[in-house]
């Protein structure tokens, strides 16, 4: 019950709040999530924060959803783009009770995410990849590959050997 009020906290108030280094305060020492000098924007919307680990310089626009319950861990330098959802926990449709099941979902370094992509439970997106705004991503995405659709799809290999490092944030987001 109190995590359900911590999450309440979070998702309605304290996500509002206008500089991330307030946001990133709380995160780390009220909620306990394992957070790097990465940026989390505004507006997100966060299910058991104290099981999300982010790495280093990575970006969570504003309008995402990162579920905890099962577990999700991201890597350095990914790029979330605004209105990804990222669920670790589903319903079983075929269960009488209808229970639900967790399973980690892994986001590995150098990972660009498109808007609006949503990434299921259990999916393991490999390091390089990007996935297409839009996409449905129901199974693991192969390193350095790019993938979009719905249900994604293997569109193309990716031909770099990333090094950037994005480490931007801006003073109101």
């Amino acid at each position: 019950m109190l995590g359900y009020l911590y999450m309440a906290l979070w998702n309605h108030i304290f996500n509002k709040i206008p500089f991330f280094f307030i946001r990133h305060f709380i995160l780390k020492y009220v909620y306990g999530m394992k957070l790097g000098d990465a940026n989390i924007h505004m507006n997100v919307v966060m299910f058991s924060p104290w099981k999300i680990n982010v790495g280093n310089c990575s970006i969570i626009h504003f309008d995402s959803f990162l579920d905890g319950r099962g577990i999700l861990d991201i890597g350095n330098n990914v790029d979330i783009s605004f209105g990804v959802k990222i669920f670790t926990e589903q319903h079983l449709t075929d269960s009488d009770s209808y229970e639900t099941i967790a399973k980690k979902v892994v986001v590995n370094d150098y990972v660009v995410i498109g808007a609006y992509s949503i990434i299921l439970p259990g999916v393991k997106v490999g390091e390089g990849a990007v996935v297409a705004a839009g996409s449905v991503v129901t199974k693991d995405v192969e390193p350095f590959t790019v993938v979009g659709g719905a249900p994604a799809k293997f569109i193309k290999g990716r031909k770099c050997n990333p090094n950037y490092n994005l480490k931007f944030k801006r003073p109101f987001h």
